[in-house]
């Protein structure tokens, strides 16, 4: 029920949608683009601060278990 710790963005990412029975289109207005949810998800782009920063208000987490 919860992610194991040191996970990587992309696989926090991805549980926390898991768990809210989301799909990763809810994240595009969060994000700014489809393909910047793809690059996040697929684990070729990090997550910035400011990603960081929206991708905790949206889920009500810290923002640095992102980063």
């Amino acid at each position: 029920a919860y992610p194991q710790e040191g996970a990587s963005p992309k696989e926090l990412v991805a549980f926390l949608l898991e768990q809210r029975g989301l799909a990763p289109n809810a994240l595009w207005p969060i994000l700014g683009s489809k393909g910047r949810v793809s690059e996040i998800l697929s684990g070729t782009r990090g997550v910035s601060k400011e990603q960081a920063k929206k991708l905790g208000a949206f889920f009500h987490v810290s923002p640095a278990a992102f980063i």
